[in-house]
């Protein structure tokens, strides 16, 4: 199993009783295969970094739904033509042009809907526009991937985003399915890498933890959540399995790495005025500093075994993740 999921862990660390059965498989009952086997499947986004991924783990996935039961939605078409060669249907769906959607969803028992980057106002009408779209085409269950922190006394924006529609989907009466999704690990290999160059990283986080995740374990829970025949619950919290404030986080990269990095926590404005300095865009720069205003409230700190109730295993420890980031290479 280390070899695999890079990783040892203890009962005591990971408690999984309670989440399998005896045979050590996920505690999902079944329905019979016919059923299953009729279902189609549609992934929004599928272009981008999450999107595609789910759909790769959905194709890998036995049994795969390809043949006609599975079909991504995507704004151009055209970049997606390797997902058509091994049997995906394609369709063109374009959440800011919602007449798109009715074509793009036509037929969909399984939506996941993966939502969409930009600013806050721009989100929340593109995701609206999909609910709205999902419920008029009569979708049977959507699974939605959210965020961990949906709280409305949140200093987050993207947690304003989140939370809407989460409220939306209740509103539309779908039966739907909240995944909420921690930091992506490769957003810390981003900046810390860069951090790397001077020696310290530099992030108005405080002393509050994050659980972080990568986009492909994630987007293989979302599609073990998309295949499986019933869900014991509404929301999973696909988190991972410690939470570390960005102290610890930038020791283990300097011990790993073999170069130096400390953190220092800055105020919120010194590090949007930075970002903003050095050519990110106004509003992603204050959506960042809000996010970790919401980190150093200790709103990201979650952990929990809802991955591997869905999934089978733990997602990739964060000594694991560092290392694959951070390790030096060798030349040869």
């Amino acid at each position: 199993m280390q070899s695999i999921h890079c990783f040892k862990f203890r009962n005591k660390d990971f408690p999984i009783k309670g989440y399998f059965q005896i045979n050590r498989k996920p505690k999902v009952q079944s329905i019979p295969k016919p059923d299953r086997e009729k279902a189609v499947i549609l992934v929004t986004g599928a272009n981008g970094q999450l999107g595609r991924r789910i759909v790769q783990h959905l194709i890998a996935r036995p049994p795969a739904p390809i043949a006609g039961r599975l079909a991504v939605s995507v704004r151009d078409p055209g970049k997606a033509a390797d997902l058509a060669a091994r049997g995906v249907e394609v369709r063109h769906g374009d959440f800011d042009h919602p007449e798109t959607l009715a074509s793009a969803f036509a037929g969909v028992e399984r939506l996941v809907l993966v939502s969409t980057d930009g600013p806050r106002a721009q989100r929340i009408i593109q995701h609206r526009n999909a609910v709205k779209a999902a419920a008029a085409t009569g979708v049977r269950h959507v699974y939605y991937t959210s965020f961990l922190d949906v709280a409305a006394d949140s200093p987050s924006e993207f947690a304003a985003v989140h939370r809407d529609t989460e409220a939306a989907l209740v509103d539309s009466g779908l039966a739907h399915t909240l995944l909420r999704l921690p930091l992506y690990a490769e957003g810390l290999a981003m900046i810390a890498w860069l951090a790397l160059e001077t020696g310290v990283l530099y992030l108005p986080a405080g002393s509050g933890a994050v659980s972080l995740v990568s986009r492909d374990d994630l987007a293989q829970a979302i599609a073990a959540a998309a295949l499986a025949p019933r869900l014991d619950k509404r929301i999973y919290e696909l988190t991972g399995q410690v939470a570390a404030d960005y102290a610890s986080i930038t020791a283990r990269i300097a011990r790993v790495s073999g170069r130096p990095l400390a953190y220092k926590a800055v105020e919120e404005s010194d590090y949007v005025t930075a970002l903003v300095e050095h050519g990110v865009p106004a509003w992603l720069a204050g959506a960042l500093g809000k996010l970790f205003a919401a980190v150093a409230e200790g709103r990201l700190a979650t952990t929990g075994t809802d991955f591997a109730a869905l999934v089978g295993h733990p997602p990739k420890s964060l000594d694991c993740v560092i290392h694959e980031h951070f390790a030096p290479r060798s030349k040869a």
